[in-house]
């Protein structure tokens, strides 16, 4: 599940990439790379393994910074959520339903200008979802 955290403020394009457990970050390259179609060497094939980085090693995972530091601090989940990370209402009560489904919770601030907008939700839905749930 891919959720635009501040849709329609095209300046703050932000993402939370929730994969869906037990998918490691290992298998989320491979899946990635292979959706792209991407030639191993290639300008592409280093785009692409680039994002994988940028969304699953550098951004912070919201799952295990709340369970690893806040806990303790914050009453529930969805408290954090909009108390640290200020994230809407909408956006708090969606990631809270999917907390135990999900490997991690990813917040990813895209420095790629083409994955602004509704193009770049779209992208990465191709890239990371599974047809049936975007299909649902």
């Amino acid at each position: 599940m891919i959720i635009s955290v501040r849709p329609g403020q095209h300046d703050r394009d932000e993402y939370v990439v929730c994969p869906c457990a037990p998918l490691s970050v290992a298998k989320l390259r491979a899946r990635m790379l292979q959706r792209a179609k991407v030639t191993e060497g290639s300008y592409a094939y280093k785009l692409v393994d680039d994002l994988h980085a940028a969304i699953f090693v550098r951004s912070l995972d919201l799952k295990a910074d709340y369970s690893a530091y806040f806990v303790c601090e914050y009453e529930s989940f969805g408290q954090y959520l909009r108390r640290r990370a200020r994230f809407p209402s909408a956006v708090v009560a969606t990631l809270t339903e999917a907390v135990d489904e999900s490997s991690g919770m990813y917040h990813f601030r895209p420095a790629y200008t083409f994955l602004v907008d509704t193009y770049g939700l779209e992208f990465l839905r191709r890239l990371l979802e599974d047809p049936s749930v975007r299909g649902a």
